[in-house]
């Protein structure tokens, strides 16, 4: 072959050779098959430490895997990740074939390859190069499957390094994933909606409203009907893509309490619950990393090692519990401890120390707001920086996430017993819709969700007694409290006899009991935009928002559950008489 011939070889257009679309395709749908498998390894994993024996768990594992380490094959630059799955793989099955019992070091070695192979993946996604801790890392682990002994298995769990440089999205930058069956419905709305538009502009050039105002009017509401109808549709549509199952959102959290405890040489047994509710996925991804702090504070802080809880009386294994539920559009959040509670005296000192608090304020505050200091940025109660605490950085941002919702914090504790953190975030801040009844009380106008209201009745037809200067009335053989918006935040009855006769009663029920809020009068039903009420007026006791009607009046939404919370003093009011 002469020269020439080969410099002409050498020159060969490889976009001839390379079918670049089907690369992209076949890549397109590696990413797609990879997030549902990689989701849902931690999980297996977690499951396969339950029952180390069960051949079936093992079967599972095996399957995904194998079928994660077939399909990246074909995408360009995923050979590290290949590997990473092979030896997976091999170990999943050397453990079938030789009939091995999965032990704590299998354990260790596949939930940091879960992570990394997660990691890999991404880097893949966005066309990124590793970082060199993470390719080191990578490296490491393949390295180590081929020297793991069952004997032993000298293997440790190493920690994730830390992000660097790296990006991190913000959730601006997030997106969702869309079935064709939901695509299909919001292409269906949109159509719709163009009809509509059509109907509407030919409507106006159609029909003479002075000459024809029956048919104008008919014409009209047609259009109102219909347009009604298919915002509902659209709203629903999009609540339903904004949410996903709290378990696909919280679904980490057992291997950080595993990762975690096994960092501190702890054992902690983990319950969950409430993992059936749908939750917004913007605000389950701002849980989950509050969650992560929460999580490494009570196995490090709270929840003893062995030789402690044995002293004390308890058990060898820790308990932990996270509950998750949704009261009235309000997610309420319980991460609970079994361990040795906040040491009050402890956060007093460190509170002082940190010009947190005078000494003299000390007496006159209440434990729950003591024990709101560990949330300070800075805070700690250790004396020495280790790995995992120390610096007094993480419980913060607890306390940043529940305020950037308009939430609160409520924190229990009982010394050697544990403690119980509840946490409440509010409706979110993109635009929401509730159904609700309109009435007038002096100058303002309320407006009550219908799925609390119970009943609605004239005050003069009901049987009303004043009791410690509050008014009360009988509902369903309930006696129930009988209030305006002034006299529940002042627990104290300020409306005379005859005014409050001629007032209507609205009967609101929650989960946990009724009340009847007084108004002047009921106006009608409707569906309100639900908007926040800003930094400027800051949020409103009893309401969780406003809104501005067709007359540009505005409207304050009433917030049931915060309405019973300033209740409860009307109990307590009457425990002190």
């Amino acid at each position: 072959m002469t020269d020439e011939q080969d410099n002409n070889n050498s020159q060969i257009d490889l976009s001839a050779v390379i079918d670049f679309e089907q690369v992209e395709e076949v890549s397109r749908v590696f990413f797609e098959e990879s997030q549902e498998i990689l989701e849902g390894l931690d999980g297996l994993i977690m499951k396969l430490e339950e029952a180390p024996d069960d051949m079936e768990h093992i079967n599972v594992l095996f399957r995904k895997v194998h079928t994660l380490k077939g399909s990246v094959g074909a995408v360009p630059g995923g050979q590290l990740l290949g590997s990473l799955s092979h030896e997976f793989e091999a170990l999943l099955n050397r453990i079938k074939r030789e009939n091995h019992t999965v032990t704590k070091e299998c354990i260790d070695l596949f939930l940091q390859s879960s992570r990394l192979m997660k990691l890999l993946a991404e880097a893949l996604r966005e066309k990124r190069e590793l970082y060199p801790e993470e390719l080191s890392e990578a490296i490491e682990t393949i390295t180590r499957y081929g020297g793991f002994s069952f004997e032993g298995g000298s293997v440790s769990f190493k920690k994730a390094p830390r992000a660097g440089g790296r990006h991190v999205a913000s959730s601006d930058d997030d997106g969702v994933w869309l079935s064709m069956k939901q695509l299909n419905e919001m292409l269906r709305l949109s159509g719709e909606l163009l009809v509509l538009k059509n109907f509407f502009s030919m409507m106006n050039q159609t029909v003479n409203f002075r000459m024809s105002p029956d048919l104008f009017e008919r014409r009209q509401t047609d259009f109102s009907h219909n347009l009604t109808k298919i915002c509902d549709q659209f709203q629903n549509q999009i609540q339903v893509i904004r949410k996903e199952k709290a378990q696909e959102s919280f679904q980490g959290l057992p291997v950080l309490v595993r990762q975690t405890a096994t960092e501190l040489n702890k054992t902690v047994n983990f319950e969950m619950t409430g993992l059936d509710l749908l939750i917004d996925k913007s605000l389950a991804k701002d849980i989950s990393e509050s969650m992560v702090h929460l999580i490494r504070n009570s196995i490090d802080h709270g929840i003893e090692d062995q030789f402690e809880r044995a002293v004390a009386g308890k058990p060898s294994i820790g308990q932990m519990k996270f509950e998750i539920s949704d009261k009235n559009g309000v997610i309420h959040v319980m991460m609970s401890d079994d361990g040795k509670g906040l040491d009050r005296e402890r956060i007093i000192q460190r509170a002082l120390q940190n010009g947190l608090a005078r000494e003299e304020d000390i007496p006159h505050m209440p434990n729950e707001e003591i024990y709101k200091f560990i949330f300070q940025p800075g805070f700690s109660t250790k004396d020495k920086v280790t790995t995992m605490s120390g610096r007094g950085v993480g419980m913060d941002v607890v306390q940043t996430t529940v305020e950037k919702y308009g939430g609160k914090i409520s924190i229990q504790t009982e010394p050697g017993q544990g403690t119980s953190f509840s946490l409440s975030y509010p409706a979110q801040s993109h635009i929401m819709v509730e159904s609700a009844m309109l009435a007038t009380w002096g100058d303002y106008q309320i407006a009550v969700p219908l799925t609390s209201v119970a009943h609605i009745s004239s005050c003069d037809h009901l049987q009303v007694t004043t009791v410690n200067h509050l008014r009360y009335c009988q509902f369903s053989g309930l006696t129930v409290p009988l209030l305006n918006y002034h006299e529940i935040l002042n627990l104290s009855v300020n409306a005379s006899a005859e005014k409050v006769k001629a007032s209507s009663a609205v009967f609101i029920k929650t989960k946990e009991a009724m009340f009847a809020l007084v108004v002047d009068r009921i106006e009608a039903q409707t569906d309100l935009v639900i908007k926040s009420f800003g930094k400027i007026i800051g949020q409103q006791k009893g309401f969780k928002g406003i809104s501005i009607l067709a007359d540009e009046k505005v409207t304050y939404i009433l917030d049931p559950e915060q309405i019973m919370a300033l209740m409860t003093r009307i109990e307590k009011q009457e425990i002190a008489a």
